[in-house]
């Protein structure tokens, strides 16, 4: 309970690639056409700005010291230059911001739905082993939160970046016109810039990696003690977990600041020099304009261009940060995309069909995946045996037995390391996992539903029953009565993990949910463990419905639930050591008798 979060987690990390930001990029090419809108609009935006310094150059050399001129003359002039550029602004500069803004904005949104949907994708089909291994809070983190820092990347790399680009480009060749020497002085700061620049890119983005990661693993521990509160509450553990969030939380601070310092560093660094260079060109300028190379209009013109000219290089300072952070993210979420399923189809897997229900393990050894050698886990030992179709089979033992291990071979959520399991004669490797799992049925100790109505939740391994068939699954499971009762019934909300129901209701809706299912095996784990006597009855009754015609494994510790099996597997270590019936097992002086005597 005291375990620091951060210290668990399991994600192979990868080194920030480049290759991960052209991934990237593939999923806005879909959109580029909206981008390229985009970037007509950016460069409007970016580029009819800079009309203004030239029109100020213009009046000042041209109109306002213009001796020549009178001043009706001049005033003319001032109106027509100023009002064409109001008007430019107002209609040409405001339509194209928009443009800009929004179909960047959508080019962004497609891409960062259609990422986090394929991350979601690949969630779901990862094998169990993926689950066991990595927390909850991490999981979310990168799909949410990584995602969303990812989606920075397009307006600030792919679109802004390019533009500012364009703009220093256009700047530069304005400067140009008016004096090369004045331009060099613009940019004598501009190299130390790119050295720092560089310098920095590496450590903040290393830095905003395991700020990231402190995050995720914060997140776990916060969601699993949310989760769990009634134990923190029963234990009275509030203070010794207010302790271990406190130190976490450290931890973060601690990474959080150190990431600022460097931010700090960069921001600061960049900015002094983007303050410095205007002296510079002040000061070159002022002594042209003084020794008559220069007239006032074009050094006004040239200073009022530093500030577009410089503020992109700020932004690129930023960028920096933005860039980093983002592609942190982007790092962690194609470490999901990347890591495979262990349990998946193999070439040529066949469809499973008719099945009759026999289970058979030949020889099976197993050992979990992230098992060491100093915590083997639960491991399975040369184990043999054929459960015939409609045969009960009661599998009891201590814990660590491998109770739990043999019915997730069944329906393949882990791999055997050696030997076989069989469904009618089909080594599960053999035959499609989709095919597979719709003819095994499952229900667990704590029954898992999920935030919707009870309709949802009862249709969940079938979403096409009709609502006759969700009836009759319903009254088989001991559930319609308590259902109708509900103020909307069927449409009546279950609650976060069915928290609306009492326990003994929400087993009824996970028995109503298998009924429907309709499988030929089924696995009882526990499931009738953690009810009152009342509602143990109610489930058991819908339970021996349930059982019924199907080849059924039962896990469970209460003789009432194992005496009418037809065989009982003892098992100890990895292995049966003990097989029979209820009566058999009890004339035998073995381990069952002392259990169950």
């Amino acid at each position: 309970m005291t375990t620091s979060s951060h210290t668990e987690h399991t994600f192979s990390e990868q080194p920030p690639r480049f290759n991960n930001f052209i991934r990237f990029v593939g999923y806005v090419a879909p959109y580029k056409w909206n981008l390229a809108i985009a970037a007509v609009g950016g460069i409007v935006k970016f580029t009819l700005p800079l009309l203004v310094p030239q029109i100020t150059r213009y009046l000042l050399d041209d109109v306002f010291l213009n001796p020549v001129m009178s001043s009706d003359q001049k005033l003319t002039q001032l109106l027509l230059s100023v009002g064409g550029l109001i008007l430019a602004f107002v209609f040409i500069w405001s339509p194209f911001t928009y443009v800009r803004h929004y179909f960047a904005s959508k080019a962004s949104y497609h891409a960062v739905f259609d990422l986090r949907m394929e991350v979601y994708y690949r969630i779901l089909r990862m094998s169990a082993s993926f689950f066991d291994r990595n927390k909850s809070g991490y999981i979310v983190q990168r799909l949410i939160g990584d995602i969303e820092m990812a989606q920075d990347l397009i307006g600030s790399a792919l679109t802004d970046t390019w533009m500012d680009f364009v703009a220093l480009f256009a700047i530069l060749y304005f400067l140009l016109q008016i004096d090369v020497g004045i331009t060099i002085s613009a940019l004598v700061t501009f190299p130390l810039y790119l050295y720092f620049f560089r310098k920095s890119q590496t450590d903040i983005r290393s830095s905003s990696l395991k700020v990231q990661e402190e995050i995720a693993a914060l997140s776990g521990h916060v969601q699993e003690r949310i989760m769990g509160n009634r134990v923190v509450h029963a234990f009275t553990q509030e203070k010794n977990e207010e302790t271990v969030f406190y130190r976490d939380a450290q931890n973060l601070f601690s990474m959080t600041m150190w990431r600022a310092y460097l931010q700090s560093s960069n921001i600061t660094t960049t900015g002094v020099l983007t303050q410095i260079a205007p002296l510079f060109v002040l000061l070159y300028g002022g002594t042209r304009v003084v020794t008559g190379h220069l007239t006032v209009g074009e050094l006004v013109a040239v200073t009022m261009y530093l500030t577009p000219l410089y503020t992109p290089l700020q932004r690129f300072a930023q960028l920096n940060l933005v860039f980093a952070n983002s592609m942190a993210a982007v790092d962690r979420v194609f470490a999901i995309m990347d890591e495979k399923p262990e349990i998946r189809d193999r070439q040529g897997a066949t469809v499973l069909r008719d099945v009759k229900g026999t289970v058979e393990f030949n020889r099976v050894a197993f050992a979990y995946p992230q098992a060491t050698e100093s915590e083997p886990g639960p491991v399975l030992r040369d184990m043999s045996f054929i459960v015939n179709p409609g045969e009960r089979v009661a599998l009891v033992g201590p814990s660590g037995s491998g109770k739990s291990t043999i019915v997730s071979l069944i329906p393949r959520f882990y791999d055997v390391d050696l030997g076989s399991v069989k469904i009618d004669g089909y080594d599960v490797r053999d035959v499609t996992v989709n095919s597979l799992r719709r003819n095994v049925g499952m229900v667990l100790q704590n029954p898992i539903l999920f935030s919707g109505t009870i309709l949802d939740n009862v249709r969940y391994g079938k979403p096409e029953a009709s609502m006759s068939e969700v009836v009759e699954a319903c009254k088989a499971a001991n559930a319609y009565d308590f259902v109708k009762k509900m103020p909307k019934q069927f449409e009546n909300e279950v609650g976060e993990g069915g928290n609306f129901l009492s326990g003994g209701q929400k087993q009824r809706i996970t028995i109503a949910r298998a009924f429907l299912k309709n499988p030929k095996i089924l696995i009882l784990d526990e499931a009738t463990s953690a009810l009152d006597s009342v509602s143990e009855r109610l489930v058991q009754q819908a339970l021996e419905r349930l059982m019924e015609g199907r080849t059924t494994f039962v896990i469970a510790h209460r003789l009432s639930t194992i005496e009418n099996a037809d065989r009982i597997f003892v098992l100890e270590n990895g292995a049966i050591v003990e097989s029979g019936t209820h009566g058999e097992l009890l004339e035998h002086e073995g381990i069952y008798q002392k259990l169950y005597s």
